[in-house]
């Protein structure tokens, strides 16, 4: 399951063990969450995007998640530390 095959921002999946769909699915979600928040040049919406993904990577084990899931997180908090919007120099 690829999860976006043109999207230079993709996220890979893990070797190893896989991710469910169920899995596959959430994280897509906090993929496109962050990019649509670039897109439309929203840094309120980014951060918040940005915390969110955080939460769910790092934070203490509330729920069971498999290890596969944990690690496409992690990785995906790498890929969007990358994630930064210019300063628009005419206001």
């Amino acid at each position: 399951m690829t999860m976006s095959g043109a999207n230079p921002m993709s996220v890979r999946q893990p070797s190893g063990p896989s991710l469910s769909h169920a899995e596959v699915q959430r994280v897509q979600r906090y993929q496109d969450r962050l990019n649509r928040a670039l897109a439309a040049r929203d840094r309120q919406s980014l951060r918040r995007a940005k915390q969110r993904v955080l939460a769910a990577a790092y934070a203490p084990r509330r729920r069971i998640m498999s290890p596969a899931f944990r690690m496409a997180l992690k990785r995906l908090s790498w890929q969007m530390a990358a994630m930064l919007l210019t300063r628009d120099r005419a206001r």
